[in-house]
């Protein structure tokens, strides 16, 4: 069961890096922000992947398998605009909407993991899978009234494309650690795809900001700090959601990350003292109820 253990500690750490990075938003531009995700993480990437294998054969090798850097691409892709997508939601006062129709993607992944991968679910998983999200989406919208309300908003389209980016990103990263056959273990699986990922995404978003957002580096450089915890948190997120995509399918992985959402409650609850609301005890329950259900049919 490590895939369980790897999801459960990829969440708390995107838990993390989520914290840290809406401070940065107010501080960065939307894309810088995203650069910031990808870019301070590359160094770490690139310190473990060359001490795992001690040279440049793996890339050489792994560089011109073109189903695999085709899938990893096309990840990297989705990542990065899922990412700027989802930064952008919270420039609208009615955020909350597009947070929780963000929270689909579980939905999303069991459909396109079945087109793209070919990968079927047993039925009563799709059914926990389904109860799952009611739960999550229960328990981040609070009030059900005010999703309805704003349902047919700019917000839902962006959430609803967000959990879409999120969903197919995965979905591709799968993709790519089953196309290298020629690794040993899926621990060398999910390093390729985790340094050609970061890589791949660091050229893109410094093309970016180099071109049309230069004045962004000054603004990284005095944040540096908020900048390097970022890139750690979501080096360590990123690295236990790869390790369990090569484990099993996404589905069944980001079903048990949404967990990070009871981190990130008790975190608020700590920090705030807030109080629980019925409706939240609710979401929980129902979110348990499902992930329970999912596991039974694993």
């Amino acid at each position: 069961m490590h895939w369980i253990l790897a999801s459960s500690l990829a969440a708390f750490f995107q838990n993390a890096r989520s914290s840290v990075q809406k401070k940065l938003n107010t501080e960065l531009s939307l894309m810088a922000s995203t650069y910031v995700r990808f870019s301070f993480s590359l160094p770490i990437v690139l310190i473990i992947y060359f001490s795992y294998y001690q040279g440049f054969a793996a890339i050489y090798e792994n560089a011109f398998n073109f189903n695999f850097l085709s899938f990893v691409f096309l990840g990297s892709l989705f990542q990065i605009l899922f990412t700027f997508l989802f930064l952008y939601l919270f420039k609208f006062t009615n955020f909350l909407v597009g947070t929780t129709l963000s929270k689909t993607e579980v939905i999303q992944i069991a459909l396109f993991e079945f087109i793209i991968l070919n990968e079927y679910l047993d039925k009563m998983v799709i059914i926990g899978i389904i109860i799952s999200t009611i739960g999550v989406i229960i328990f981040t919208t609070k009030k059900l009234d005010s999703l309805f309300k704003n349902f047919f908003s700019k917000s839902t389209l962006v959430g609803i494309l967000c959990g879409t980016f999120l969903a197919l990103s995965i979905v591709f990263f799968r993709g790519s650690m089953l196309q290298l056959t020629n690794t040993s273990s899926n621990v060398e699986q999910a390093l390729n795809a985790l340094f050609f990922s970061t890589l791949i995404q660091t050229i893109l978003i410094t093309i970016y900001l180099t071109i049309f957002e230069k004045q962004q580096y000054v603004k990284i450089k005095s944040n540096l700090k908020l900048s390097c915890l970022a890139g750690l948190f979501g080096f360590l997120a990123t690295s236990f959601w790869f390790y369990a995509f090569s484990l099993i399918p996404a589905a069944f992985v980001r079903t048990v990350g949404q967990i990070e959402l009871l981190f990130s409650y008790c975190s608020s609850r700590l920090l705030f003292n807030e109080k629980i609301k019925l409706v939240e005890i609710a979401g929980i329950v129902i979110f348990v109820f499902g992930l329970i259900i999912v596991l039974l049919n694993k």
